[in-house]
């Protein structure tokens, strides 16, 4: 799914945020004002924290509040509901929410906004912004193929938020990009051409030698978590290596030439192999569910079966069921005398649900009952 980082399209494989500014206006901004790297620098110490990314355990660095970065999810969600058509196939967007939902639904996300659309373009791609913010592309349907497939892409672009990979892309270029402006900006021994040449020098070889290869992490990252909550909601994470080679194939048609060093993503036979190493993880997490069930589906209550209102009496002589209606207060002597078997026993079996039970005149008699005589 193509990426856009700060509007600039960097390579044709899986997604990350389209349309998601925010780095570049911050980093602009700073490259535009001397006092921006003082700021950023009073930043980097009064608000560094580290967090610990869920189900692989990483410490990641992130500057952003978790308030903050539902705020600027949703305002880059309107921006790209405002420009780009919606789907019409009703069908298909009615999976979408059925699957998105159950996704969700094991996400650990807290106070997450959640919200799914289908785009009309023809595009593979999918994407997930921050505070759960989710959009899909009609392109990519042909690749998923039925709603596992759908969940593997879902599963992995919520990874992609629960993991808060979009707020640590923009916490490491403010960062990174902040230090060496910093660093670039106080040789006063060099003109302005060498120092232009220096900061493109350092913005290659940190794109390369670092955000590049985090890139790719985060994209590991998202496939072993979505393969965990695709199995927990109840989708067999086996179908995931299935959409992964389709894709990898629909890739395979583009004869893309970008180096493995130069992709934002890990090269395609290497994250099916991955994806086959943590499968038997994910497997113990597998809870087959109906197709169509949603998320907060509960196990129906058990319906109580509805007995007959009468009680039958069999004839010892003839052998004749006779049925009496039952009212409540009815005993074994009144129903007799109502079933006009005057000339039985005064004792008899009741059979009751399975239970056979020893019955005298005054007996209460309960609907369904079945009396017999010897």
């Amino acid at each position: 799914m193509p990426l856009k980082y700060g509007g600039a399209k960097v390579n044709g494989r899986l997604e990350k945020n389209p349309y998601f500014g925010f780095t570049t206006l911050m980093v602009g901004w700073t490259w535009r004002n001397r006092f921006g790297v003082a700021v950023m620098v009073l930043l980097l110490e009064f608000f560094t924290a580290c967090t610990t990314v869920p189900e692989v355990g990483r410490s990641q660095f992130n500057l952003i509040s978790p308030s903050m970065e539902r705020s600027m999810g949703r305002d880059a969600f309107t921006q790209v509901k405002a420009t780009t058509p919606f789907s019409n196939d009703a069908n298909a967007t009615a999976m979408l929410q059925r699957v998105g939902r159950r996704i969700a639904a094991v996400a650990d996300l807290p106070k997450a906004q959640w919200e799914f659309v289908l785009f009309s373009q023809s595009q593979a791609n999918a994407f997930c912004l921050p505070g759960g913010k989710v959009g899909v592309y009609t392109g990519i349907l042909p690749i998923t193929q039925n709603e596992a497939g759908l969940a593997t892409v879902l599963a992995h672009e919520v990874a992609h938020a629960v993991a808060h990979h979009g707020s640590e892309r923009i916490s490491r270029v403010i960062a990174i990009q902040g230090l060496g402006i910093a660093l670039i900006s106080n040789m006063n021994d060099v003109d302005a051409s060498t120092r232009n040449l220096l900061y493109a020098a350092y913005g290659l070889a940190t794109t390369i030698g670092t955000e590049l290869p985090h890139s790719r992490l985060q994209e590991s990252e998202a496939d072993k978590i979505g393969l965990i909550y695709m199995a927990r909601a109840g989708y067999d994470p086996e179908e995931a290596i299935e959409f992964w080679e389709r894709f990898a194939e629909n890739n395979n048609k583009k004869n893309s030439s970008t180096p493995w060093f130069l992709r934002t993503h890990p090269l395609d036979e290497q994250r099916i192999e991955n994806l086959k190493r943590l499968m038997p993880k994910a497997k113990l997490q597998y809870r087959p569910r109906p197709i169509g069930e949603g998320p907060q589906a509960t196990v129906p209550k058990q319906i109580k079966p509805i007995l007959p209102r009468t009680v039958t009496l069999i004839d010892p002589v003839s052998g004749v069921a006779k049925k009496v209606p039952w009212v409540p207060a009815l005993t074994l002597y009144s129903a007799r005398r109502k079933a006009g078997l005057n000339r039985v026993p005064n004792t008899a079996t009741v059979e009751r649900r399975g239970r056979v039970i020893s019955g005298k005149r005054g007996t209460a008699l309960q609907p369904g009952d079945v009396v017999r005589w010897k």
